[in-house]
């Protein structure tokens, strides 16, 4: 009698594993859409974002389109600093802000290149970036003063 309450606990810790991302995503859909951040997560459930920047780039920066990846993911920016998208891949990529307002570059084919300079119109904070080919590809740009 005491391993049959113990399986329909068991199913029950299951169903809730399984319905509770999904409700907590109905419940804030408008808030995460309204959000121009892609590493929003669902509370207690693990996930990952961007390393952090490591170098702050003040005249020209670089970022690598190879593999299906940017490379640095994430660059540290100053005012006025010229941004470089070369794609080494063997296909197009783009480079488009998450709130595409900020900027959207047209497909940047192999052997390519796409260049963005950060003016004042650039507050300081977080821009994150994505390929419109690739939507998995996500990078971050921090404008820092």
């Amino acid at each position: 009698m005491k391993s049959k309450w113990l399986y329909f606990l068991i199913a029950g810790i299951a169903v809730a594993a399984v319905v509770y991302p999904v409700a907590y995503y109905q419940l804030n859909s408008a808030q995460l859409a309204a959000s121009d951040n892609p590493y929003i997560c669902t509370p207690l459930i693990p996930c990952s974002g961007p390393n952090p920047g490591s170098v702050v780039c003040s005249n020209v920066c670089r970022i690598y389109m190879t593999d299906a990846t940017f490379s640095p993911g994430t660059v540290n920016v100053t005012v006025g600093t010229t941004i470089i998208w070369i794609n080494e891949d063997g296909f197009g990529h783009t480079s488009t802000a998450f709130n595409s307002s900020a900027w959207s570059s047209p497909p940047i084919g192999p052997g390519q290149q796409y260049s963005l300079t950060i003016d004042s119109n650039y507050s300081p904070g977080q821009y994150y970036y994505h390929c419109n080919i690739h939507p998995s590809m996500i990078g971050l740009i921090n404008v820092v003063p």
